[in-house]
C-alpha cells in the first residue's frame, strides 16, 4: 500500500513537473513569437507618426486608423489562441498560462520604471523607458499619437502598460471563442466573426476620410503666425479648431514658434502675420520704429510670472521685495529670507525673451538685475526650470517662469513654485487678480493688417466667443468670461 502510494506520488510529481515544463516551453514561444512580431510591426510603421499623420486627415481619420492598426495586432494573437485551442496543443488552461508571460514580463519591465522617475524627462519614449519602448515596439506609434490627445503624462504610460496586454488578452480571447462555440461553429467562421471588428474600423476609416468638412481656412489659407514657447498650445488649439487638420500633424509641422524676440523680429520683418506672446521690449520697440512698422496689441488672456525653487528648500515664500533684493543683489542667502544657511543661485533667461522683459520691466520695475556669471543664464525656459531642478547644488537655486509652461508643459516634480505675498501661484489666484505678478497674453499684429486679411479674421476670431474658449483650453485665462 505504501509502495503504491509513493508511486501514485511520484506520478503525480512527474506529471506536475511535466506540466511545468509544458507551459515554460509553450511560454517560452510565445514570448519569442511575441518579440518577433512586435520587432516587425514596429519597423513596418517606422515606429513614427508620420505613419498616421503624414497627410491632413481629421482627428477622426487618425484614431480610426490607430484603433485599426490595434484590432489587427489583435487579431493575430486571436487567431494564435484559435489555433492552439483547436489542435489542443499543451491544452487549454496551459496555453492560457503561457500567453500570460508576455504581459507579466511587460508589467515586471514597466512597474519599476514608472516608479523610479517622474517629471517631463519620464516621458513613455524617453530614456529611461529605452527598454519598455522595445518591448512594445508595435505599441509605439499609438502611444506616440496619444500624448497629443492625452495631456497627462501618466495616463499615457499606463495605456502604454495596457497595449502590452492585447496580446495577451487577445489570446485568451480566441481561445475563450473556441471553447464556447466550436461545437456550433466553424474556425472559419470564428475568425470571420472577430475579424469584424478590424473591418468595422475600416468602414469607419474611410468614411471619416469622404465626409466633407467646412472649415475657416484651409491649411495654406491660414495666417503666418509666431510667438512664445507658452502658448505654443493656444495656437495649436486655434490652428485644429480653424483648419479641422489633426492635432499631431499641427503639433509637429503646422506650428513652429521662435520664441518671443525672434517672433516679434519675424512680425517686424513680414515673415510673420500674427503672434502670440507677452508685450514687446524697449529694444522690439525700437527695431519696430527703425523699421517704420506700427504693432498693434489685443489683449486676450491672462497667465502668472511665477518664481520656482527645488522642492527641498526650505523657504515657505517670498515678498515682492526679496524678490528685488534677490536679483538686484543685494540679498546673498537664503537664511536673510527665511529659508537655510545656504548661498543664493539666481538663474535668469537670456534678453530679451518673455520672461526676462518680464522680469526687467514687471518685476525689478526699473531696478538692475545683478549680473549673473554666464553659467547660470539659462537658454530656453525650459532649459532654466532644469537649472533650478538638477543643478549641483539644486537646494540654492530660484528661477522663474511662466504658470502654465511650468505646471503643465514642462512639468517637474522637483521643482515648486514659491507663494509671492503669502499668494499661491494657480488658476484660481489668477483668475481672481490676488496674484501679484500676472501677465498678459497679447495677439500681435502690424497695425495696417487689413481686417478682412487671414490674419485679421484670426483675430476677430481670437475676440469671439469661440476664440475665449480656445483661449481657457491652451491654459490661459480669457480677459472677459462669460
Amino acid at each position: 500500500m505504501n509502495e503504491e502510494s509513493a508511486a501514485s506520488k511520484s506520478g503525480t510529481l512527474r506529471s506536475a513537473l511535466a506540466a511545468l515544463l509544458s507551459v515554460c516551453g509553450w511560454g517560452m514561444f510565445f514570448l519569442v513569437a511575441y518579440v518577433l512580431l512586435t520587432l516587425l510591426f514596429g519597423i513596418l510603421v517606422e515606429f513614427h507618426v508620420d505613419y498616421f499623420t503624414g497627410t491632413t486627415w481629421a482627428d477622426s481619420s487618425v484614431l480610426a486608423v490607430t484603433g485599426l492598426y490595434v484590432s489587427l495586432i489583435a487579431m493575430i494573437f486571436v487567431s494564435y489562441g484559435v489555433a492552439v485551442s483547436v489542435r489542443g496543443k499543451g491544452g487549454l488552461w496551459r496555453q492560457a498560462v503561457a500567453v500570460s508571460s508576455v504581459a507579466l514580463l511587460s508589467l515586471i519591465i514597466w512597474l519599476p520604471i514608472y516608479f523610479s522617475v517622474k517629471g517631463s524627462t519620464s516621458e513613455l519614449g524617453g530614456a529611461p523607458w529605452f527598454l519598455f519602448s522595445v518591448y512594445s515596439f508595435w505599441a509605439m506609434p499609438v502611444t506616440e499619437l496619444l500624448r497629443y490627445y492625452i495631456p497627462d503624462p501618466g495616463r499615457v504610460k499606463v495605456i502604454g502598460l495596457l497595449l502590452s496586454f492585447v496580446p495577451t488578452v487577445s489570446a485568451w480571447i480566441g481561445m475563450g471563442l473556441v471553447h464556447i462555440y466550436r461545437s456550433r461553429i466553424s474556425v472559419r467562421k470564428l475568425l470571420a466573426r472577430a475579424a469584424l471588428v478590424p473591418v468595422g474600423l475600416a468602414v469607419v476609416f474611410v468614411i471619416s476620410l469622404l465626409l466633407p468638412r467646412q472649415q475657416a481656412f484651409s491649411l495654406e489659407s491660414f495666417p503666418s503666425i509666431d510667438g512664445a514657447t507658452a502658448a505654443i498650445p493656444f495656437a495649436q488649439i486655434t490652428m485644429q479648431r480653424l483648419t479641422g487638420i489633426n492635432k499631431p500633424y499641427i503639433a509637429e509641422k503646422a506650428i513652429r514658434f521662435n520664441t518671443t524676440h525672434n517672433a516679434y523680429v519675424n512680425l517686424i520683418e513680414k515673415r510673420a502675420d500674427l503672434i502670440l506672446a507677452a508685450g514687446p521690449s524697449a529694444e522690439e520697440e525700437q527695431l519696430a520704429k527703425q523699421n517704420g512698422v506700427q504693432m498693434k496689441l489685443t489683449p486676450l488672456g491672462k497667465d502668472a510670472f511665477i518664481f520656482l525653487v527645488h522642492r527641498e528648500n526650505g523657504i515657505s515664500g517670498l515678498s515682492v521685495q526679496q524678490i528685488q533684493d534677490i536679483y538686484a543683489g543685494k540679498v546673498h542667502s537664503w537664511s536673510e529670507v527665511g529659508g537655510d544657511d545656504n548661498r543664493i543661485v539666481a538663474f535668469q533667461r537670456e534678453a530679451n525673451s518673455g520672461s526676462q522683459t518680464y522680469m526687467e520691466s514687471k518685476v525689478m520695475k526699473g531696478l538692475k538685475l545683478a549680473d549673473p556669471p554666464m553659467e547660470r543664464k539659462s537658454s530656453g525656459m525650459g532649459g532654466l526650470i532644469d537649472a533650478v531642478a538638477d543643478y549641483s547644488n539644486s537646494k540654492q537655486a530660484i528661477g522663474y517662469s511662466f504658470y502654465y509652461f511650468a505646471s503643465q508643459m514642462y512639468k517637474r516634480d522637483n521643482v515648486r513654485f514659491v507663494p509671492i505675498n503669502g499668494v499661491e501661484p494657480n488658476h484660481a489666484n489668477i483668475r481672481n487678480g490676488q496674484y501679484p505678478y500676472t501677465a498678459l497674453l497679447y495677439a500681435v499684429t502690424r497695425s495696417d493688417e487689413p481686417a478682412d486679411s487671414p490674419a485679421g479674421r484670426l483675430l476677430t476670431w481670437l475676440q469671439s466667443e469661440e476664440g475665449r474658449r480656445a483661449v481657457a483650453d491652451g491654459g490661459f485665462v480669457p480677459l472677459t468670461e462669460k
